[in-house]
């Protein structure tokens, strides 16, 4: 992969780029495969997240291991209790699949013995590994509801009293991810956030839900903050003064209509940089009746995912139709009822690994329209609701440029980063080959001069053939280093039943 990620590589999920094609090539967009995992099912080891382990939180590999931060729930002691009983539960594995909740002995020694919790306090939304020059080795984001802190786990010296004033979303630092001291505190509004590290630019983003009107009814939406040292953010200035990331339209809401619901809301959002665009993972939840005539959220209603992309963080589009990336589980399966992302896709080989809370249920199932809890519900019903779940896809195939006989495309070639160029398809029925033009200027945008320039027609291509994440694109007779640098090219390539996922520069 290449040090450069913003320039070296190019994902089809964004067309930008693209200046000729013809009619038998498509854009497709596969989902996402789903894998069983195993350990991290809720109460396995004790009461603590026996009603929910979901993934609210990160997975982070490093040196060969998997590190989950992940939101613990128990089962409420009685009906005036909410739903929500925020605990930061800790595991690890050694192949993404297999989890292990060790006894880490930090926290809640009294009351639950043998736990894998952490003191850190609210909803772990998000933990990241520090940029450069930071003075910790991880960040993390969480969200304090307004309720008492869970006594002899969270109550320690120097975590803010979400009672006081402190309920919202805060900022954490950490040196070995177990232990974690307060940093900031950022904004009051909603309950989640997602916070992400981007090493290409240099910057922490932090996405954070609040609610806005649409119409007469009320909507979950998305601003999106910035900062380079995690403790001074940009972007926001109050209510109504922020900068709105992720919003769904009316659009959104007849997709949900479609389905039976009244609207759609961005309930929860996980970032990725695949080359020079970011990736998002978005929850939409499509909401349904009784709607609220009061400023609150909706809480009736299932879910679909979907993935969009950005080029600065802040101004996210989505591929045409809006396709849906991930789908619910059937009734009766684990996530029947909803997916919550995790805060990032994981790379791992040639994977992309996607880390989500499944529930079983739909959003509102045990909640009265106040959000308290039903009381014809028994709280045995609670346990075991939703757990972390996993899928995966192949690293950066999000969406394909595809022909089922035979195509072509060129793309725009604005950055031309060493002599080698490597090309992510599926070809295991047919060919994928690549020509070289020159362009008529350095402009963006500019037609090519001809077909090909000498020694890089598609004959002159060695075909690829076969399943590769990162094939080799290779001439006969000529090299890449050849072509002068300042050449503006086209990238010209032909697909015979098979498609294109990315390319890339090294």
């Amino acid at each position: 992969m290449s040090k450069n990620p913003i320039v070296a590589r190019r994902v089809f999920l964004d067309l930008e780029g693209l200046t000729r094609w013809d009619h038998h090539v498509t854009q497709r967009f596969p989902q996402a495969e789903k894998v069983p995992i195993f350990g991290l099912e809720p109460g396995s080891t004790g009461p603590w997240d026996g009603a929910a382990t979901t993934s609210f939180g990160s997975v982070i590999k490093e040196n060969g291991r998997f590190r989950l931060w992940y939101y613990g729930i128990r089962v409420p002691d009685h009906h005036k209790e909410q739903a929500d009983l925020p605990m930061t539960c800790y595991a690890e594995s050694d192949d993404g699949i297999h989890w292990r909740k060790p006894d880490l002995k930090i926290t809640g020694q009294k009351r639950y013995p043998g736990n894998n919790l952490l003191s850190l306090p609210g909803v772990p939304t998000s933990v990241v590994t520090a940029l450069p020059g930071a003075d910790s080795k991880y960040l993390a984001s969480t969200f304090m509801y307004p309720i008492p802190l869970e006594p002899d786990v969270q109550d320690v010296p120097g975590n803010p009293d979400p009672l006081k004033g402190n309920h919202g979303t805060h900022i954490w630092a950490s040196d070995d991810g177990l232990h974690w001291r307060h940093v900031t505190k950022v904004v009051a509004h909603n309950d989640n956030s997602c916070l992400y590290a981007d090493r290409a630019t240099n910057r922490y983003l932090l996405y954070n839900k609040v609610m806005g009107m649409h119409g007469l009814t009320t909507r979950r939406n998305w601003i999106g903050l910035e900062s380079r040292d995690g403790k001074h953010w940009e972007g926001y200035d109050g209510i109504r003064k922020w900068r709105e990331t992720f919003v769904c339209d009316d659009y959104d809401d007849l997709r949900a209509q479609q389905h039976g619901f009244l609207h759609a809301e961005t309930y929860n959002v996980g970032i990725y940089r695949a080359g020079e665009i970011l990736v998002s993972i978005e929850t939409i939840f499509d909401v349904g009746a009784p709607l609220m005539e009061l400023f609150a959220g909706n809480p009736a209603g299932l879910c679909h995912t979907r993935l969009g992309f950005s080029h600065d963080g802040f101004k996210w589009r989505y591929p045409k139709g809006r396709p849906v990336w991930l789908e619910r589980g059937e009734p009766g399966d684990l996530d029947a009822g909803w997916i919550m992302p995790s805060s990032t896709l994981v790379e791992h080989g040639d994977d992309l690994l996607f880390y989500y809370g499944g529930s079983r249920y739909d959003h509102d199932w045990h909640m009265n329209p106040d959000f308290s809890l039903r009381t014809d519900i028994p709280l045995s019903e609670h346990r075991d609701t939703i757990r972390v779940m996993m899928a995966k896809i192949k690293r950066d195939r999000f969406a394909s440029l595809a022909a089922v006989w035979k195509g072509c495309f060129d793309v725009d070639v604005d950055h031309r980063m060493g002599g080698e160029l490597f090309a992510n398809v599926q070809a295991r029925h047919g060919t994928v080959r690549v020509a070289l033009a020159e362009k008529w200027g350095q402009g963006y945008g500019e037609i090519r001069k001809h077909d090909h320039l000498p020694g890089f027609s598609f004959d002159d291509c060695i075909p690829i053939t076969g399943d590769d994440v990162r094939a080799p694109v290779r001439f006969r007779n000529a090299r890449i280093t050849d072509i002068p640098a300042d050449k503006p090219l086209t990238l010209r390539f032909e697909l015979s039943r098979s498609e294109i996922f990315a390319y890339e520069w090294a």
